[in-house]
């Protein structure tokens, strides 16, 4: 059997430079190669382990790298040391690019497959990155763990589930007055009104959804933006994949 051909690092495509800049983003030049490194190491592990199902480097740039890079703004505020958490990781996404991109905070890559873990472990020793820490674990079982309950200034999500659902992920783990950033399509507003109670049980305080790209981008992603309140209760978040089968 042939073995599959390696891709080659990618470089930085023109277009994301500018769409950088109609985002606002100033990324230096040695940020925008270190992320190159990381989305040539995701799409070589890729061949090997399912970590996304883009291969194509330039859309992979676009869905992939410069989705992630949206959240930057909702980072602003985050003071050097902060805490920031990444739910269901993956291959890295959003927390890579954001780590890298903001190396004078602290970022947790959290993600229940091993295979995905080992990935981010060894991009992390590759780029030399000394402020990210992968970590194999449930949510469900992490959010109640002393050293991560209610420990994180910020969580951020890339949602694959309803609301209702990645906040119990989430809201458990992040403190009071600290803050939820979920990356959801536009069915986003819908999922809010159905799950404004169980937002509320969960801590959640001011809400917000923020659309990721301005005018004249081929996009519907927008940012939902949950504050937390007040601590969650003891009883959240619940067994492993309850969330899931049963939303609150």
């Amino acid at each position: 059997m042939p073995t599959p051909s390696t891709p080659p690092t990618p470089h930085v495509p023109d277009f994301i430079r500018d769409d950088l800049g109609k985002l606002g983003l100033d990324l230096t030049d040695e940020v925008l190669a270190a992320i190159a490194r990381y989305l040539g190491q995701l799409l070589e592990a890729n061949q090997r382990v399912n970590l996304t199902a883009i291969k194509d480097p330039d859309t992979a740039w676009r869905r992939l790298i410069l989705d992630s890079l949206t959240l930057l703004g909702g980072l602003e505020t985050l003071e050097a040391g902060a805490s920031v958490i990444d739910v269901g990781t993956g291959g890295g996404l959003p927390g890579m690019p954001l780590a890298i991109a903001r190396p004078d905070l602290s970022f947790t890559l959290l993600d229940a497959t091993g295979k995905k873990v080992a990935f981010l472990n060894s991009c992390v020793q590759e780029l030399g990155l000394t402020n990210v820490t992968a970590v194999q674990a449930r949510a469900e079982t992490l959010g109640h763990e002393p050293d991560h309950r209610h420990r994180y200034d910020l969580a951020t999500v890339r949602a694959v589930g309803k609301i209702a659902e990645i906040a119990e992920y989430c809201l458990p783990l992040v403190k009071e007055g600290g803050r939820m950033l979920a990356m959801k399509g536009q069915a986003a507003e819908a999922e809010l009104a159905d799950a404004g109670d169980a937002l509320s049980v969960l801590g959640a305080g001011d809400i917000a959804v923020i659309d990721a790209y301005p005018d004249g981008f081929d996009s519907e992603l927008v940012i939902i933006s949950i504050i937390k309140e007040h601590p969650t209760p003891k009883a959240y978040p619940r067994e492993p994949g309850t969330p899931r089968k049963t939303p609150l």
